[in-house]
Formats: structure tokens, sequence, C-alpha cells
């Protein structure tokens, strides 16, 4: 591929470089690069010390195929004459859904994305379908980030949005937009429903959820961005702190559900099931979805094995629970300190994750290249890893 190192790097992120061909100037947008590396990150520690193979291409490659999808409005209208409805099992949902502005202005004219295409072998940008080698670099369109401003209120450290406007244009919207049709094995909502009895109501759930099974209705969360550590919201703070028109809000919830459901069709077209995830959404001249779509935000199972980060995440928990633990008590000590989570366990709990087992570490290079071959089915890669045996290895380490 082209060099595009000559283009800027203004951040380094720990799956992620974004390089700069322009820079966004007040409400005009840019035009960045994202550059998806082969690192990975866990728990909100930052990037891991080993890489996966494959991975960054994956990311670019999944991400520049579900953008284009929901970027056709004819997709939009193949979805909302199938059967994936039978995922809201709660009428009044599903009559907001389907009758709603958000549906009949996506099939209309598709989801409007930050996504400009991938860029191939030559550096050119190009739709996913004109690329011949796989490739790991996407180009979209750039918005300002606008971070809170740590202040301290009563003698404790608050976080103020005020200078996110209501009105502001071309922004990163500092939310991050969690949908949920099942609760498994794993789920970060499990100790929220475990620690606030009633908690299942604010979500519209007339019962607590067992885990290992589907909801009656894709439900809706909201945390923060920003911020040092992820902080869950209610849907009222996320309002107030959004930085959006409240009918934007609206629409960003009826474009999180709805993109959900999506997914979740395209999935199951390939026999996979998709759990949960996080969107994230940047305002241009209207809202648009950003960041990207990959395993990385998704939680997927085939025939009840997951096929996402999460098991890795339970690799780590089986196999290194001190630094689990160490990562639990760094977020405890970051509501008192502004530092990065990564950087609490390395250098004030010394506790640094090692590696994944090298026939682990395999196997989950193996997953993201085969899911994504499952899905696209690119040619990309060349051989189709197995992911039959993907599973089996999985198990082995006792993660499935």
């Amino acid at each position: 591929m082209t060099n595009i190192r000559r283009f800027k790097t203004i951040y380094a992120g720990s799956v992620k470089n974004l390089r700069s061909r322009v820079r966004p100037t007040g409400s005009k947008p840019g035009i960045y690069l994202f550059e998806y590396t082969d690192d990975y990150s866990i728990f909100d520690y930052g990037k891991m010390p080993d890489k996966i193979p494959g991975k960054g291409a994956t990311a670019a490659i999944g991400s520049a195929y579900f953008f284009e999808r929901l970027a056709s409005a004819a997709a939009w209208k193949e979805m909302a004459a199938s059967d994936v409805w039978k995922a809201v099992r709660q009428p009044s949902l599903c009559d907001e859904l389907q009758g709603g502005k958000a549906l009949k202005q996506l099939m209309r004219r598709g989801l409007p994305t930050h996504y400009r295409g991938i860029v191939n072998e030559d550096g050119k940008t190009v739709s996913l379908d004109r690329l011949k080698t796989a490739s790991n670099v996407i180009e979209v369109n750039a918005v300002n980030i606008v971070h809170p401003e740590p202040m301290l209120f009563g003698g404790k450290k608050v976080w103020n949005y005020n200078h996110i406007h209501d009105g502001m244009t071309n922004f990163l919207v500092p939310l991050e937009c969690i949908f949920r049709f099942g609760l498994p094995e794993g789920s970060s909502l499990l100790r929220r429903l475990a620690s606030q009895p009633e908690y299942h109501r604010e979500l519209g759930l007339n019962a607590v959820p067992r885990v290992g099974t589907m909801l009656p209705r894709p439900i809706l969360e909201f945390s923060t961005k920003l911020e040092p550590a992820d902080r869950m919201l209610s849907s009222e703070m996320a309002l107030n702190i959004g930085g959006l028109r409240n009918e934007d809000f609206v629409t960003l919830t009826h474009y999180t559900l709805l993109v959900a459901l999506f997914l979740h069709r395209e999935f199951a077209k390939a026999g996979i099931t998709l759990w949960d995830g996080k969107f994230e959404f940047v305002q241009l001249d209207g809202l648009a979805l950003g960041d990207a779509i990959t395993p990385d935000e998704l939680r997927l199972t085939r025939r009840g094995v997951q096929l996402s980060k999460e098991p890795i995440r339970q690799y780590y928990r089986k196999h290194e629970p001190k630094f689990v633990a160490a990562m639990d008590e760094a977020k405890k000590i970051a509501n008192r300190i502004d530092k990065p989570l990564g950087r609490i366990v390395r250098e004030d709990l010394k506790t640094p994750p090692p590696p994944m087992h090298p026939e682990f570490h395999a196997a989950v290079t193996d997953m993201f290249i085969g899911l994504t071959e499952a899905v696209c089915g690119t040619g990309l890669f060349g051989k189709q890893p197995s992911l039959a045996q993907v599973v089996k290895t999985f198990k082995k380490f006792g993660v499935a």
C-alpha cells in the first residue's frame, strides 16, 4: 500500500491511529484516515502486549462493508420488510420505530455516516467492491472533539460539558450509545442489575432478565466517551451533556436501535447472533454514524460461543486474575486522579498484563479473519479460517 506515513498522526490510540489529510476548522469538516492496527485493548487498559495479525484489516474491511450497506436506502427497505422485528416483542416500541421519522428517512436516503471509502494499495479512496488486496485504512469525514473540563464542586471532581452547547455543529457527540438484545455471560449489565434492584424498569423491562437469555426488546444505555474512565449515564444526563437538540437526541436513540436491528439481520444471515454493542455519532450537517463497526464494539456468538473480544476478556479473567484485579483497583483510583487506567496499572500497581498463550492467540487471529469473511465474503484474506476450530480451542482454554 502507498505509504500513508506522510500524513501527520494526530492521535495514536490503542487499536487505531488517526492521520490527517485535512484538519477540521470550526463548522467545516476535515478528512482523516483511520489506520487500524493489529493491536487490541480490553478492560479500558489500552494497548495490550501482543498483536493479532490481520485484525487491523478486518476492522477496516468490516467497517467499510457495514458503512456502505447502512448508506443504502435499498438495504433499509429490505430490512424494514424483513422478519427482524420479531426481536422487538414490545408492541409500543415496535410501533415507535416502524412508524417513526428516522426509519422513513433511512428508507428514503440511507443512513448518514462519516465514512468516505477504503484506501487501496495505490493510496486511492475507493468503495469496498473495488479493493483488490486487504487494507487496514479507511477515510472519514473529520469533526472537532470538544473535551469536557474537570472542575471541583463541593470538594469532588465533576465534569463540565456546558461548553458543548445546543446547536453546535461539526463535533463528536461525547456519548457511547450501547444497545443490548440479550444478557450473555460477561455482560456488564449484570453488575448494574445486581446492585440496583429497580434498574430493569429504567430500561423498559418488566422483570429482571436472566443471564444467557434474549430480552423482550432491545434496550439502550449511555456512557461517557471522553472521560478517563467510562461512566454510565441516565437518559436525562445523556441528553444534557450530549450537545444535541431534543429532536436530534430522539433521532440518536432511534438510529441506535434501528442500526442495531440492521446489524442483527446481517449477522443472522451468516449464522451469527448479535447480543450487544455500542455506536458513536458525530454531528455534521446532521446526525451521522461515526467511529467503526467491528467485533471490538460488538458481542457476537456462533452456536453459543462468543466471537468477539469477550473470549479474550474471559481468558484474562481465568488465566491472569492479578491483572484483572489491578484493573478493577485502577478504576477506583481514576475517580480521584486524572490518569489513564493503563498507566495506573503499570506505574502505580506494577501489574501489567502478560501476552496470550500462543495457541489461544492463534485461535483469536483466526476468529477475526473467519468472522469477517463469513459476513462480508470479500475473499481478500485468502483461505477462510475454520470458526469450528476456533470454538474448539476456546473450549480448551475454558472461555467458551
